[in-house]
């Protein structure tokens, strides 16, 4: 009895565990064989491309240069031999290597009258020059010496940088920045009065982008052509060339050409805005010309920025679509004036009161052609198609026969050349 029963748990265990797996196969997924590969963490980082500029009387106390400071004597009267000198420091603050330039920019004068009744541009007579210093020049001759081979006048510098290099991540360099009036200056720079004293102000400026040394897949070429970010490029009178490429404030333009101004242009100009300190914000121009100035476009490709500019000007201005207008002088009997007058006003033309004379009325104005019946019989009509040399039969897009439906087909009707042969064989009982 206890075997019987030990059979019977084994054969239902035994049944119940086939179920099982049954069910399992059943249920069962087939996978093929897999396999992964993976990098756990990939980031990058934008690389800090940042230029101070500090600046010392004396190279031992530094200051930052910010909008407000004034680096030259402002109150200066100045004369032949009058020198000022200021040190530089450039310094690369950020963790990429650029390349920068260190010049003047917003140069602005009034010109003045001289002692023999001459008018003058004290940018003509003030030179400025830079060189790598180490130390404070001792006295006026050697920080005059220093510049003298590299100096230019103000005007001859312009908005041009007076100095640039590169410069690696963490280094410096320091200039010192000479201005003077050299003592060949004579009368031609003496105003006749007070009243007639020339003046001249400009800012200094340190411009950088990047330059050529970091690596990327292909080399260390990708920024070669980067343009410098500026203030904008602005003069009032003066001959002025652009050969690096620059991007700058465009509100008012990125080159701002007034007054006499003439500027050529040999590079990429890109005009950038930002909202500024009153939240106001706007376009952006990378050209702007006023009064008689003058601007040469040699380079860049300026075609967007002329389609953007027509298509907002567009915009804003209240178009009109015109047509062609005749004008006619009419003479016609003064019983006829009045049926003339309200058919030209019904063919929209505009015309003054009538001229009346010996029993004549005379109409002057102007219509719309096509309001107008205008056109006659052409007096050389042969002369003029034959020039046009115009084939019909060739003319595949404009057809000169017809298409007819006969019996569910389409028949190409009587052509032109088929006339002219009298070889046309249509019937109209040929069609339904």
């Amino acid at each position: 009895m206890t075997s019987s029963k030990s059979t019977k748990r084994a054969l239902i265990t035994s049944a119940l565990a086939i179920l099982m797996c049954a069910a399992m196969l059943i249920g069962a997924t087939f996978a093929w064989f897999t396999d992964t590969a993976s990098t756990a963490v990939n980031k990058i980082q934008a690389g800090n491309l940042d230029i101070e500029l500090e600046y010392s009387k004396d190279f031992t106390e530094w200051k930052k240069v910010n909008d407000t400071t004034k680096l030259f004597e402002e109150s200066a009267l100045w004369e032949p031999g009058r020198t000022e000198v200021v040190y530089l420091r450039v310094k690369n603050a950020g963790n990429l290597a650029l390349k920068y330039t260190l010049g003047i920019y917003n140069l602005y004068e009034n010109r003045g009258k001289n002692v023999a009744g001459d008018f003058y541009y004290l940018s003509n007579f003030v030179k400025l020059g830079a060189a790598e210093a180490d130390a404070a020049y001792a006295d006026r001759a050697a920080a005059i010496s220093a510049v003298q081979d590299s100096a230019k006048t103000l005007k001859s510098i312009g908005d041009t940088g007076v100095v640039g290099a590169d410069l690696a991540v963490n280094n410096e360099k320091v200039y010192a920045m000479v201005l003077y009036m050299p003592t060949e200056v004579g009368n031609e720079a003496n105003p006749k009065n007070k009243s007639w004293a020339a003046k001249v102000s400009f800012g200094i400026r340190v411009s950088a982008t990047q330059a050529v040394s970091e690596y990327d897949s292909y080399g260390n070429t990708y920024d070669e052509k980067a343009p410098a970010v500026l203030a904008a490029e602005s003069a009032s009178y003066g001959t002025h060339e652009i050969t690096e490429n620059m991007q700058a404030n465009g509100r008012y333009g990125a080159v701002q050409a007034e007054r006499t101004a003439q500027f050529t242009i040999n590079a990429d100009v890109y005009a950038v805005y930002n909202r500024d300190a009153s939240g106001t914000t706007g376009g952006a121009m990378a050209v702007c010309a006023d009064g008689d100035s003058k601007v040469i476009i040699n380079g860049g490709d300026f075609r967007q920025s002329v389609y953007r500019a027509i298509c907002h000007g567009l915009m804003q201005a209240h178009s009109m679509l015109l047509e062609s207008f005749y004008a006619f002088h009419m003479t016609i009997p003064d019983k006829m004036v009045g049926r003339a007058m309200t058919d030209l006003e019904r063919r929209f033309a505009v015309f003054e009161g009538p001229v009346l004379e010996d029993g004549q009325a005379i109409l002057t104005g102007r219509a719309p052609v096509s309001s107008l019946d205008g056109y006659g019989p052409c007096h050389n009509e042969e002369e003029v198609i034959e020039a046009a040399g115009y084939d019909p039969d060739a003319d595949l897009a404009n057809p000169s026969g017809s298409v007819f439906c006969s019996h569910g087909a389409g028949v190409y009707g009587e052509t032109a050349a088929h006339r002219k042969s009298g070889g046309c064989n249509i019937r109209s009982s040929d069609y339904r």
